[in-house]
């Protein structure tokens, strides 16, 4: 059975992004009642910045690091055995200042390994993750997609797009719940919006797992 990775990154339980990725586990439990499911919250408990023992402990062979750097691995290495063990990845994803938040900052900043997730060759960067779906549930006060006077200021999606795809992962699709700050009225519609394009991936066929 397939195994699902949620990555929530609002640091408010209410959050519209917790609103759609709520709504897809649903509809996965229902698809695939044995298939397992990892949560990573990131909003809600933030994983810690990096600092010079990670990043040294990063550079060295599992068996090299000493006990010190062992422990400050570890968090990371358990956020990269999450990720290669999903064949599915979701990731709800608020709009903070025209980008992400510092909780999803962090984690991407804690699965970037080199030698694991990515790796440098001669003939440019090699992503080394393969074979997996990521979708990313968006929420923004304003709006931001192709078309829009303010789609410049999106570093959102190109930022997440351009992430994932360094680290091999090529299928990535969007769904933005907008314009959550104009109005009660416009906020409603854009959620109920994003919810049919959330249940339209399980009933048209977009969700490639068996």
């Amino acid at each position: 059975m397939p195994t699902l990775l949620v990555i929530d990154s609002s640091p408010m339980e209410t959050a519209v992004s917790r609103v759609l990725t709520r709504a897809f586990v649903e509809l996965w439990e229902a698809r695939f009642p044995g298939g397992r499911i990892l949560r990573r919250d990131v909003g809600l408990s933030p994983p810690p910045h990096l600092d010079a023992l990670t990043l040294r402990a990063f550079g060295k062979p599992v068996e090299a690091r000493d006990p010190e750097e062992a422990e400050a691995a570890r968090l990371s290495d358990q956020m990269v055995d999450e990720l290669e063990a999903a064949d599915v990845i979701v990731v709800g994803s608020p709009m903070y200042n025209f980008t992400i938040t510092s909780g999803l900052k962090a984690w991407i900043d804690l699965i970037a390994r080199a030698g694991r997730t990515f790796r440098y060759s001669p003939d440019g960067v090699e992503g080394l993750l393969r074979d997996k779906q990521v979708f990313v549930f968006t929420a923004r006060g304003g709006f931001y997609t192709q078309g829009s006077p303010e789609a410049v200021l999106d570093y959102q999606e190109t930022y997440l797009q351009g992430f994932f795809n360094f680290l091999g992962l090529d299928d990535v699709s969007f769904v933005h719940a907008e314009g959550q700050g104009v109005d009660p009225d416009t906020a409603e519609s854009q959620r109920a919006a994003a919810m049919a394009q959330v249940r339209r991936l399980f009933d048209d066929g977009l969700l490639k797992v068996a």
